[in-house]
């Protein structure tokens, strides 16, 4: 389980962490109408944050830890992107990089999971 998970998390941390965004092309509006209930450009993602399908919550969330998340988000956020906390981000990922690399060579490019490969 472990394996999946340093597969695809760390990958994802690190298309996270550089704010990526892929180009908008026709498939990629049409599953947006497909998943989302309102206009995608509409959405206040602000507001649905914490949304989530019944059947995926496995555990309901209390107000006091989704005022947590929200706290640590909302502060924590600017200061990521300042000195010098954004030289310990830019460290971590390289760091990041470094690990997926790793994996690539030890694993000889076969991989589980295809997130790998985007982050390159």
């Amino acid at each position: 389980m472990w394996c999946f998970f340093q597969l695809v998390y760390i990958p994802m941390s690190y298309l996270y962490s550089k704010r990526f965004v892929a180009r908008i092309n026709p498939l990629i509006l049409h599953l947006g109408e497909e998943i989302h209930t309102q206009p995608y450009n509409k959405i206040i993602w602000r507001k649905v944050r914490h949304l989530c399908a019944k059947e995926d919550l496995y555990f309901p969330h209390f107000l006091i830890q989704d005022l947590v998340w929200d706290g640590i988000y909302i502060f924590t956020e600017p200061f990521l992107t300042r000195w010098p906390f954004n030289k310990l981000r830019e460290r971590a990922l390289e760091t990041t990089m470094k690990h997926i690399h790793y994996e690539d060579e030890t694993s000889r490019y076969v991989n589980m999971a295809s997130l790998e490969k985007i982050a390159l």
